[in-house]
């Protein structure tokens, strides 16, 4: 399915397609965005949807996300070895490396990817803390999360339930009083102009000290500097890498010393070696991938 972008009352929204289509099971995965005053603090919301039994598969490194699962059960791997149960409203720290993930099926998911400044304004606590890790949704915003949850179970139509996320969330970031903008602002700019930010460009432009720089990058980020740096940089790559069919070489630019060197940070960060990432890309990989080409997304979310 190729992609399609459709205008109407619930704001733009774009179908990246589905895998499976006209066979027996499928996987669909469409974004949609929220409403005007939320995003600042939201990339997009996501609807996720499978009708087999059991998929098993990995995504990239990411920003935060909120998921809310309306259908179906699953659990998270980070790592090799630590693996998680997805409680029904699941937050999910920022990731640092690829993700592994196991739902049971049928399943529905609406999901919301939380921009740095969105984690500022939303959990107002240190990002590091929860990196590479899931907690329970309900128990860090309150019974609120788990009406909305019921509304999207009773309704789940996809204008009702983006009307619903978006009266949660309103809640949820009004009043906030601690959100350094200015530092996030920056740090978007920093890891996406440049094929390799440097970290020391950044800590010349926030005009403070490194240390500084690096607990604000923990606290929105929830990684430092440096591994930003490298999350970021792996992504670009990866991206520019499946969109052109390009060599290792000319996607890698000279951010990367050497072949080994990309392939070892192209693994960690996308879970796929350069050659099964371009020549057979897991279903939800090539789903995600297909972001890409939503210009209205901001501009980290099109990197990750």
């Amino acid at each position: 399915m190729l992609p399609c972008v459709l205008d109407g009352q619930l704001g733009s929204w774009t179908d990246v397609g589905n895998i499976g289509a006209g066979r027996a099971s499928t996987v669909s995965l469409r974004y949609f965005a929220p409403a005007p005053e939320l995003r600042r603090f939201i990339a997009a919301y996501y609807i996720f949807q499978t009708d087999q039994p059991r998929l098993a598969d990995l995504v990239r490194a990411d920003m935060a996300q909120l998921r809310f699962m309306v259908q179906g059960a699953g659990c998270y791997g980070f790592g090799e070895d630590r693996f998680a149960g997805a409680p029904e409203i699941s937050l999910l720290g920022p990731t640092t490396a690829a993700t592994a993930f196991d739902v049971e099926g049928p399943a529905l998911v609406f999901g919301i990817a939380i921009l740095p400044m969105g984690w500022g304004a939303l959990v107002r606590e240190d990002a590091s803390l929860f990196a590479d890790s899931v907690v329970d949704g309900a128990a860090m915003f309150g019974a609120a999360t788990a009406e909305t949850l019921d509304a999207l179970r009773h309704d789940p139509r996809p204008s009702r339930m983006i009307a619903a996320v978006d009266r949660l969330l309103r809640g949820l970031v009004d009043g906030s009083d601690w959100m350094p903008d200015w530092f996030a602002l920056l740090a978007d700019r920093w890891l996406t102009d440049a094929p390799s930010p440097s970290v020391d460009a950044l800590v010349r432009e926030a005009g403070v000290s490194g240390r500084q720089v690096e607990r604000l990058a923990r606290r929105l980020y929830g990684a430092p500097p440096k591994l930003l740096a490298r999350k970021y940089r792996a992504l670009r790559a990866a991206s520019r890498f499946a969109a052109t069919g390009m060599g290792w070489a000319d996607a890698a630019g000279d951010a990367f010393y050497d072949q080994s060197h990309f392939i070892r940070e192209f693994k960690r960060f996308t879970g796929h070696t350069p050659c099964q990432f371009q020549r057979e890309p897991s279903a939800v990989t090539r789903l995600t991938l297909a972001r890409r080409h939503l210009a209205s997304l901001p501009r980290l979310a099109l990197v990750s």
